[in-house]
This record gives C-alpha cells, structure tokens and sequence, in this order.
C-alpha cells in the first residue's frame, strides 16, 4: 500500500511529517512594487524565504490587481477567468444554486479542496447542490462570501495536500490572503449591464487601513456592496392557460432561465498588534447575500400541482434563498528563540441558508377545502387555497478550529539544517436542519397522512407542501456534532544546493468516521540555474462531512417523462439505504502523483508543467433518485421508500473508485515595447476523470450504486480541457487587457432523453437526443483604464465581446419538448453560463 510507504519513508528522511498546516506558517509578504520579482509562497513549504518557482509543489500567485481586471464582481469568477485548473460551473433552476456555485480544482468535487483565509481553515457552507448538478452532494466552501475588496492576493496550491493541510486537501489547497495595508483609502464603484439590457448590475467596494502602535500593528477593514438585477433568457412557451389552448405561443416570458436578483453586502477584517517578540493576530467577516431565483413553471393543467381558481395561467413559483456567513479568527505567534517560532490560534466560522418560496401554493389545502364542500364557488376555492408564500427551511454549519503549532531549524551537522514544523489540530463541528412552516410541507389545513384529490381533476392526488421548494418536516430536521483531532510534522531540507527534499506526515481521527495516517514525501531538483524538476507522491483521505452523513429532506425532483415528483433524500444508516446495503458512510482514501518542471527559458519568458494522476477510493456520492420500481428486487427497499410518503428516493454512500489525470501548462512572457511592459501569459489545464470501479454491496446493482446521470457528472460534467491567453500592456498612465478563455465541452445525460426517457415519436425530428451538451466556446474579454489623476482611475470593458452562448436548443432536445419551447440553453454543467456578452465601466480612488 503506498500509505504504509509514505509513512515509513516520510519517517525515515526525518522525524516525522505530517502536515504542515499552513496554519503554522509565518506569512512573508508578497514583493508589492515589481511583479517580475517572485513573490514569496505561503503554501507549499514551511521554509520562509521559499518562493513559488522553488516550491516543491506548483502554486499560482495571483495578486488583487489581477483579480479585478475583467469586470468580476465575485471572487469564484475571478479566480475561474485567471487559474484554468478552477471552475467554477452555473448551474440553473437547482436548490441553491442562485447563491452559491461549485468551486472546484482539477475536475474534482468542491469539498475535495482545502480553502484556507490567512493560512486558517476556512470553514465550510451548510449547503450543497442536489441531484443533477455539478459537485452533487459536495459542500464546499462559499467563495462568493468572501469580497474581493478584502484580499491582498490569492495562492493555488495544485496538489494533493492532505497529508500538509489536513483533510478536504485532495485535489489541492486554495489560500486567501487579507489585505494589511495601512494609510490609504482605496476604493471603486461598478455599474454594468448585459447586451440584451437586463443584469443591471452597481457594485461598490472600499478599503482603509490603520496603524496601531509604534511597532508595525496595523488593522484593516474593507465594505462591499453588489446590487444585480436578473437575468432572463427564457422564450415564450407553448403550455397554454384556461383561455389559451396548448400548443400556442403564450403572449409573454413566462418561465425564468437566468441569473436571479441577487444583492451582497459584507464587511472584513484583518489585524496584527506585535508587543515585544510576541504578536497578537486577529481576522474575519460578516457577509449576507440574497437572490430570487425561480422553479419549473406549473402548467395551468397539471391539477396536482395548480389551482385553476388561483392561478388561471399557471405560475412561476419563486424561491428567496438567503445566506448569512460568520468568521473570527484570532491568535498569537512568536519567537520562543532565534531558531524556533510558535502560532497558536482558534478560529471560528458559521454559515446558514435559508429558503422563502414565494408565488407559489400548496394544492393539497384548496383539495382538503373542496373535500369537505363540493358546492364551493371559484372564489370561495380561492380564497381557502392557502398562503401563496412561506418559510420553507434552513440549513445551520459552524465549525471551530484551534491550533498549536511550533516551526524552527534543527541542525543535522550539514551547512543546510533541516526546517522541522509540529503541530496540533482539535476541531468541532455542528450541523443543523430548520424545519419550514406547517403551510410549506402540509398536506392540507389538518396536515393529515394522505392527500386529497386535486380541484380540477379528481383522478389526481393534489402534491402536498409548497411547489418548487416543498418545505423542510420536522421529520426530516436534525442535530448533529462531531469532533476531530490531528498530529502532524513537516520537515524539509537541502541534499545539495541543487537537490531539495520535503516530507509530512499526518494523523487525523474523526468521532464519527474514523481516523487514518497520511503522508507526502516531494521534491524539487535543479539541473540548471533556469531548469529544475520537481514532483511528489502523497496519500490522502476526507472524512464525510456532517452535511452527507446528516442530511434529510424532502424536495422536488424530475423524474421520467418530466413530471415533477416528490423526492426524499435518506440519512446515512437509515432504512432505505440499508435496505440497499449501506449503513454508514466511510473514509475517501486517494493517493496522488505528479512530476513536472519549471524552466526559465530567458530572462522574460519562463514555463512550467506538472503532471497529475490522482486515484480516490471510496468516494463518497449522491445517488440519483429511485422510484419503487428501480428498486422492485428489494421487497425490503420498497417497503422503506413507500414509508418515506415520497414517490422516489436517494441517499449518499461510498459508491465510485475514480482516477483524474491530467496537466497544467503556463507559459508566462513579459518585456519592454514601445516605453511600456507588455506581457502575455498562456495558462492551460487538460483534465480527464475516470470511473475504476462501483463499490456495489453484495446483491446489489451497480446501477443502483452509480447510475449514468451521476456518472456522467463525475466523467463530463467539467470541461476537460481549459485555457486562457492574456495579453496585458502599460504605458504611463494607460493599461489595457485582452484576455481569450477556452472552455472545453461538456456533455451530461441529466436533462437529456436519457434522463427523461420520453418516446422518440413525440420528437419533430422523430428522435430525441440522449444527452445533454454544452460546446466547447472561446470567449474574449476586453479591459481598458487610464489614470485620470493621482488619486483617480477610469477603467471600462466588455467581457464576452462576441456574446458567445451555448447553442440553443433544437426540436429534437428533450428540454425543449418538457418545458414548452420556454427554455433556450442547457441548464445543468454550464462552465460559461449563458448571459452572453456584458459590459462595465468601474471608478477607481486611492487616496
């Protein structure tokens, strides 16, 4: 096993190793007045004066500067335009989705990267997409709750770090540093606009740092504001109303396929106050978002899910997500003596999202009415058909993290000593399910165990709960906590002047899932001054989080033929999924390879490549939805589904072994042209995930395990291939910036005929296409500024200049026959979305 042969290779080049939290690091400040010098790397290596082309491990530098050019209000969005290896998918008319998104690093799911703020663990969101959506199942950490406004610079860490950052570090780690900047103001307002001339978008952002005492003490806050209207590419659909027959146009947009309104307000901080050979640090942030995003629209006919005497045309039901994020931070470092520093910190972080359905009804409560009075006008029907809006459930995550680390030199009798760090982990975690109101999930006023026959047809059972966001139960609330702790040692030294060796080691142990020994062993080899080699083996793991193993709740789901059913999402250990042969969720295990140089081919241009093959055992998935005929094999299964009240069910489990290959190239130019620096810089990522084996339990089918919508998500649902090419220029008080994204194709059954399963007779083109795709597409975007005054600068751009979309869909898509016409793009794995073309102009102070 290569863990074993980590641990006792790790062992045996030093005492120890095992993970170096960035936690523990010292935080070198990044060169600010020129970016051709390196700039010092906080990831990778817990050797001060390491920089980014002498780590081990590749690591991208991004700088603020950087992730403001292009218009990008967002971080995730910033981060998608400047670092190929990270995606950062759309995903429309899914639970959630109009707040959050997938982030991701090298094809992997978003709870398989470790975000760090300051090098502190970053906690994460109390939410995760649901069935049929990139990252399905994964809650990873918000990116978008973070402003841009508060960071000084961003570090990618491309690869596996578990055994050096802890778990959730398989595919990589991802490290935000705050801004510290003392005695200037700075600042911007944003306005901008979508060429079809909706998202209407200002933004507003400032910064302003103190200092604090006489010894280099600062404290830094920033505030930013983002207001957006919505977005809407929907078309007018053929579903017809009471006076309207189906099949005709509908004289307006009814449906909703687009960004959400959406506003975001947040406040940061970041502080360090030294005294003596000690400093006393502290950070964090509040920010809350909301967005109204939209369902399915309800048909006017579909009697169990619409009241004619309520909504005549039927409805868009409208979902109000709200999301409230939490963290503090603080700690105190220092110098024990001239060869060793300590860092002991305790870090705190909260998230919650909650769910207002709005426009919307619960059919159940007009069908008990007209149960019990037959006679009933349309008005009285109306008028005792239920509130049209409520609460319909949250979602609580807190996390607490305390560390104690100890960094210093251990002199081994060579002119190189070896860099030895130590530390200690304790975390507590907490995880909680907010029922909804009674209105939301009821069936009727009597919140009875059955339904009722629907108003407008009575050979149908009217849906019970809210449409679009069937409410939370008190049934599916729930509480649950757990705990872990972790040992871990780094240690690195220089063989030769040329050769450097690295090492870690780390163990971790879970209350609720177990613990696991981990390690990582890497090196870096100069051949030249310009040419070095480098590469590392490492093994990793990732405890279930409390999101997975605790989650329950009913929602609405498609299922075959696109019709809208109720669907329940079963804990971990509970009936249904025993029935299924899975008690419990497990341990990811992974193992991680990667080889690659870095070669400085002139004093302007320099290159690097890094291989990556990453093999996960055991990794955790959610399954797709089941009806009682999926599982007819199970007498047991069907008996446990038919308990639930919903018509089809899923739950997580240790399903898929998978390995990711692939590579990232940049290629970085910069020079002197005409009194100005011009650069280029040529950034890549060829990605390609594979399904090794399906972990089925004995009697049970693999398709049951892992069907093919899920397949496809892990397999296609992220471009394999990602670039960008971008050309910058500067001159005096000009700069320009022209930037080409690629994005590779993607291609998921969900939302295809092999999800929806509808006869190809009803296809105009008499066969409907099995699968949904998202082409491959460059899109450009065009940045320019000038340096109005000292303290002002102007800035204008086109992101998407050619307003590049996804092709629309055609007769033969079964999206386009299920919502009647109304929707224009694909909606599920959508790595450029498909707005089109935006514009912004942006005032810039510094003062």
């Amino acid at each position: 096993m290569i863990t074993h042969s980590l641990s006792m290779l790790a062992v045996a080049v030093s005492v120890a190793v095992s993970a170096t939290s960035v936690q523990a690091a010292e935080q070198a400040p990044a060169a600010k007045a020129d970016k051709n010098i390196e700039q010092i790397s906080v990831l990778g290596s817990r050797v001060a004066n390491r920089t980014a082309t002498e780590s081990t491990s590749p690591v991208d530098l991004i700088d603020a500067d950087d992730l403001n050019k292009g218009g990008f209000t967002e971080l995730g969005q910033s981060l998608q335009a400047t670092a190929p290896s990270f995606n950062f998918s759309r995903t429309q008319v899914s639970d959630g989705s109009d707040l959050f998104r997938p982030a991701t690093l090298r094809g992997l799911q978003p709870d398989q990267t470790l975000v760090l703020i300051n090098g502190k663990r970053r906690h994460n969101q109390s939410i995760f997409g649901l069935n049929g959506t990139v990252g399905a199942g994964a809650a990873g950490t918000d990116m978008n709750a973070i402003p841009l406004t508060a960071l000084k610079g961003v570090e990618v860490l491309r690869d596996g770090a578990a055994a050096q950052y802890g778990s959730d570090a398989i595919a990589g780690v991802i490290n935000l540093s705050l801004n510290d900047s003392t005695g200037v103001t700075t600042g911007y307002v944003q306005a901008g606009s979508t060429g079809e001339g909706d998202g209407d978008t200002i933004s507003m952002g400032l910064n302003r740092g103190f200092d604090l005492g006489d010894e280099g003490g600062f404290i830094n806050f920033s505030l930013e504001y983002r207001d957006a209207d919505g977005t809407n590419r929907a078309q007018r659909d053929t579903g017809g109303s009471v006076d309207v027959p189906a099949g005709t146009l509908s004289d307006e947009v009814r449906w909703g396929q687009g960004n959400a309104d959406s506003e975001f307000t947040s406040v940061f901080y970041n502080m360090a106050l030294p005294f003596g050979e000690t400093e006393l640090y502290s950070f964090g942030g509040y920010s809350n978002r909301t967005a109204l995003g939209n369902g399915f629209y309800r048909n006017f006919d579909q009697a169990a899910k619409n009241v004619v005497q309520v909504y005549g045309d039927g409805f868009l039901p409208r979902i109000d997500n709200e999301a409230e994020d939490i963290s503090f931070s603080i700690g105190l470092r220092g110098e024990l003596n001239p060869d060793w520093s300590y860092d002991v910190s305790a870090v705190y972080g909260e998230n919650s999202y909650d769910f207002t359905s709005k426009n919307t009804l619960n059919a159940s409560y007009a069908a008990e009415y007209v149960a019990s009075n037959p006679d009933a006008s349309d008005a009285d029907i109306a008028a005792n058909a239920g509130p049209n809006g409520g609460y319909s459930g949250g979602f609580r995550f807190d996390q607490t993290t305390v560390n104690a680390d100890l960094n210093g030199i251990v002199d081994i009798g060579r002119s190189e000593p070896l860099y030895v760090s130590v530390g200690v982990e304790y975390r507590k975690e907490n995880y909680e399910i907010v029922p909804g109101e009674e209105a939301s999930y009821a069936c009727g006023l009597a919140n009875s165990d059955t339904s009722f026959p629907a108003v407008n047809d009575s050979s149908v059972f009217a849906e019970c709960g809210f449409q679009a966001y069937n409410g939370l139960r008190p049934e599916a609330s729930n509480k649950e906590s757990r705990h872990s702790y972790a040992f871990y040692v780094n240690a690195e030294t220089l063989i030769t002047d040329a050769w450097q060796v690295s090492t870690a080691l780390r163990y971790e142990d879970f209350s609720d899932a177990g613990d696991d020994i981990i390690g990582k062993l890497a090196t870096r080899y100069e051949i030249t001054d310009d040419f070095a080699v480098r590469g590392a083996i490492s093994s990793g793991f990732r405890a279930p989080s409390l999101q997975q193993s605790a989650y329950t709740a009913y929602t609405t789901n498609l299922g075959a033929g696109g019709v809208l059913l109720q669907s329940f999402t079963a804990t971990a250990g509970s009936d249904f999924p025993s029935a299924l042969g899975v008690d419990s969720l497990g341990l990811e295990s992974s193992e991680n390879l990667s080889a690659g140089f870095v070669y400085n081919v002139t004093s302007d241009l320099s290159l690097t490549v890094d291989f990556y093959h990453v093999e996960i055992k055991d990794r955790i998935t959610l399954g797709s939805l089941m009806s009682a005929d999926d599982v007819a094999f199970s007498a047991e299964a069907v008996a446990a589904l038919n308990a639930t009240g919903a018509q089809q069910a899923n739950y997580f489990s240790n399903s898929v072994d998978s390995t990711t290959k692939g590579v990232d190239i940049i290629a970085s130019y910069r020079t002197d042209l005409y009194d100005g620096n011009f650069s280029a810089t040529f950034a890549g990522n060829i990605n390609e995930t594979e399904i090794d084996d399906v972990n089925a339990p004995e009697g049970i089918p693999e398709s049951i395990a892992l069907d093919d919508l899920q397949r496809s998500f892990l397999t296609d649902g992220q471009p394999g291939e990602r670039a960008t090419l971008t050309f910058e220029y500067d001159r005096g008080d000009f700069n320009s910036m022209l930037r080409f994204n690629y994005y590779g194709e993607t291609d998921v059954k969900y939302f295809g005929n092999d999800h929806i399963g509808l006869p190809d007779e009803l296809s105009p083109t008499g066969e409907f296409k099995d699968t949904s795709t998202v082409e491959s597409a460059v899109l450009v975007d065009v940045n320019m500024g000038y340096q109005l005054t000292d303290e002002l600068m102007l800035s204008a751009g086109i992101d998407n200049i050619f307003d590049v979309t996804p092709d629309e869909l055609g007769e033969d898509e079964a999206l386009d026959f299920i919502t009647n016409k109304a929707f224009k793009y694909p909606v599920r794995a959508l790595p450029y979305g498909f707005d089109g073309m935006t514009y912004y102009a942006k005032l810039s102070f510094s003062f």
